[in-house]
């Protein structure tokens, strides 16, 4: 099998991220190839894995039969993050990796063995990255905050709290709960969670969130024991 020769090219916007410009200014000024290779990403999420595998040791491996996994774990954990930063659907960030190679071989994708390189479908992104839980991302983002201390992108020192609700994905969710709402909320009541965050205030960044149920408050009656 001959390797893969990617010929350097221009950055190549996502999906639809051009139309959504138009209507915002633009949030990140560079672009996720040069994002991913300066800040060495691949690595961090690898580290990431493996700290939140002795945290939380991984599910046992499937039995005999199926496709195998050709996916590492922090190569999907990867995209999850690019996904994210740039807000783009699983299919999208498919046909993101799809168009632009140089991405994709930074992110850690395999080789088929045509030669060609193997990218995750939607539903493949959205599989593992259920099986992987929180644990994953959680450590991820430990890491992140630990590596901006160390570059003093962020101090640290003058800290606020801030608190917002967050949707449940799905009305069946078993750790979701009802709570109220923001006053400026359509709706009184939500259904979902509410995290509260510890922001550094010079840089607006997240060092520490925790999350809880959204739960109503009810007052307690005068007889009540």
């Amino acid at each position: 099998m001959m390797p893969l020769v990617v010929k350097k090219q221009a950055p190549i916007p996502p999906p639809f991220y051009q139309r959504a410009q138009a209507r915002l200014s633009p949030a990140l000024h560079i672009d996720a190839l040069t994002l991913v290779t300066m800040l060495h990403l691949l690595t961090l999420c690898r580290l990431a894995v493996g700290l939140a595998h002795r945290r939380c040791p991984p599910p046992l491996p499937a039995g005999p039969g199926g496709a195998p996994r050709i996916y590492s774990e922090e190569s999907l954990l990867l995209i999850s993050l690019l996904r994210t930063l740039w807000r783009l659907s699983y299919q999208d960030m498919h046909d993101w990796l799809k168009s632009w190679p140089a991405l994709a071989l930074a992110c850690g994708l395999p080789l088929g063995k045509d030669g060609r390189i193997c990218v995750p479908s939607k539903s493949q992104q959205c599989k593992r990255r259920h099986a992987a839980g929180a644990p994953v991302h959680e450590s991820l983002f430990v890491l992140i905050v630990v590596q901006a201390l160390r570059r003093r992108l962020i101090r640290a020192r003058d800290l606020i709290i801030d608190s917002a609700p967050i949707l449940a994905w799905r009305r069946r969710d078993p750790d979701a709960s009802f709570g109220h709402a923001p006053a400026h909320h359509p709706r009184s009541l939500l259904r979902g969670f509410r995290v509260h965050t510890l922001i550094c205030r010079g840089s607006g960044l997240p060092i520490l969130f925790l999350l809880f149920q959204l739960m109503l408050t009810m007052p307690l009656l005068p007889n009540a024991c």
